[in-house]
C-alpha cells in the first residue's frame, strides 16, 4: 500500500519525461524548418506552449506526491509531536482551501474558455487551461489522503526510497 504513491509519483515523473521531449521536439524541428527550409512548423509554438502547461501542472501533482514541494520540515520537527502534528495540519487545511480556490476559478475560467478555439491549431483553448482545476483536484485528494494518513498516526512515507534502483543497497 505505501509503494502505491511512489509508483504513481514515477509514473507521474515519466510522464514529464515524456512532455518535454516532446516540447524539445517541436521546437528542434521547428528551428530547422524555419531556418534551413523557410518554411516555420505551424501552430508549434502553440502546441509547445499547451504542452508546457501541462507539464508544469502535472509536474507539480508529481512534486506533491512524492514530498518535494517546498516545506519547512526542520520547523515542524523541532516541536513536539503533538503541536507539530495541528501545525502540520493546519498547514494541509490551508493548502486544501488554496487548491479549492485553484479548482473553482479554474473551472470558471474552463467554462468561459469553452467556446474559443486557439488561432494557430484549430483546437479548443479549454484543452490547455482544464489542467490547472485537474490537476488541483487531485492534489487536493493527495493533500486529504497525507492529512488523514497522519491524523491515523501512520508513519510519513519517504517516497523517494520506495522502489529506488540503488546500488550500494544489498538484500
Amino acid at each position: 500500500m505505501q509503494a502505491r504513491p511512489a509508483l504513481v509519483g514515477r509514473w507521474l515523473e515519466y510522464l514529464c519525461a515524456v512532455l518535454l521531449i516532446v516540447i524539445v521536439v517541436v521546437i528542434f524541428t521547428n528551428v530547422i524548418a524555419r531556418y534551413f527550409f523557410n518554411a516555420p512548423l505551424r501552430g508549434s509554438d502553440e502546441l509547445s506552449q499547451y504542452v508546457f502547461l501541462w507539464l508544469s501542472y502535472l509536474g507539480a501533482l508529481a512534486a506533491l506526491i512524492r514530498g518535494r514541494h517546498y516545506s519547512f520540515p526542520n520547523l515542524v520537527e523541532m516541536l513536539p509531536r503533538i503541536p507539530g502534528a495541528v501545525v502540520k495540519t493546519l498547514s494541509d487545511i490551508i493548502v486544501l482551501l488554496m487548491l479549492f480556490v485553484l479548482v473553482w476559478f479554474g473551472w470558471q475560467l474552463v467554462d468561459r474558455l469553452s467556446f474559443q478555439t486557439s488561432p494557430a491549431l484549430g483546437l479548443p483553448v479549454y484543452y490547455a487551461y482544464v489542467a490547472l482545476p485537474l490537476t488541483a483536484a487531485l492534489m487536493a485528494v493527495v493533500v486529504c489522503g497525507q492529512m488523514i494518513n497522519r491524523l491515523r498516526g501512520a508513519p510519513p512515507v519517504n517516497t523517494d526510497d520506495i522502489g529506488s534502483d540503488r546500488l550500494d543497497e544489498r538484500p
